[in-house]
């Protein structure tokens, strides 16, 4: 009780979060999770694998939800009111940062995707451009769609207002600023550009997968 008390702060009125306490459930182990706000709720499948989730909230009426088996280090932020972020099943993050900063904006990641070390995901920016002469904001945040079975590489960042098609790659280093909408794909670049088509990609290693693929042509 001790640890998760250290861990786990919980700051307002009708904040839950719904996560059960069971042998399969690594969530408490060494997650930091911070709320601030009223009637946030987050809401994380107890069949996890998850070494670190750091979840930092500060505002009202936000929900998280996170499917089985999520796995790895992952840290979100929100900063805002009325955001929803949902993570599907099976997805693997190895250090990836999501943040959302402006209210009512959505996060959405399809199931099985894999985001690398140091990977960035923002469906809001931090700062506000706006129109000389009227002083309008320009660039307002709303959302970052990512279908499923998407690997992100290592460094690579996703910016606001853009969806991802289904089975993507996007290479290390790439920068998202515009819709990926060609499945079966590699996208790099800074803009990240169409690369290569007629691809898919497998969590086995080169060789692992050769060997699987030889012994079921035999």
């Amino acid at each position: 009780m001790r640890l998760l008390k250290k861990l786990i702060k919980i700051k307002g009125i009708d904040n839950q979060l719904v996560s059960a306490k069971s042998k399969t459930n690594m969530l408490y182990k060494r997650s930091p999770i911070e709320i601030k706000g009223n009637n946030n709720l987050v809401n994380i499948d107890e069949h996890n694998q998850i070494y670190k989730f750091h979840l930092i909230i500060n505002g009202d009426n936000n929900q998280v939800t996170v499917d089985r088996n999520l796995n790895g280090i992952l840290k979100l932020i929100i900063n805002g009111n009325n955001c929803r972020v949902h993570i599907g099943k099976d997805c693997v993050f190895r250090g990836c940062e999501m943040g959302v900063f402006e209210n009512n904006s959505i996060l959405e990641f399809g199931d099985d995707c894999i985001a690398a070390r140091d990977s960035r995901i923002y469906a809001s920016d931090f700062h506000t451009i706006y129109d000389i002469d009227t002083k309008r904001p320009l660039n307002q945040g709303t959302h970052i769609h990512i279908g499923k079975h998407i690997w992100i590489g290592e460094g690579a960042m996703i910016l606001k207002n853009h969806s991802i098609a289904d089975n993507i790659m996007i290479a290390a280093r790439s920068v998202v600023t515009k819709d990926l909408t060609q499945s079966n794909a590699i996208y790099a670049g800074n803009p990240a550009t169409l690369k290569k088509t007629n691809v898919n990609w497998d969590y086995r290693q080169y060789d692992e997968y050769l060997a699987d693929l030889e012994a079921q042509s035999l």
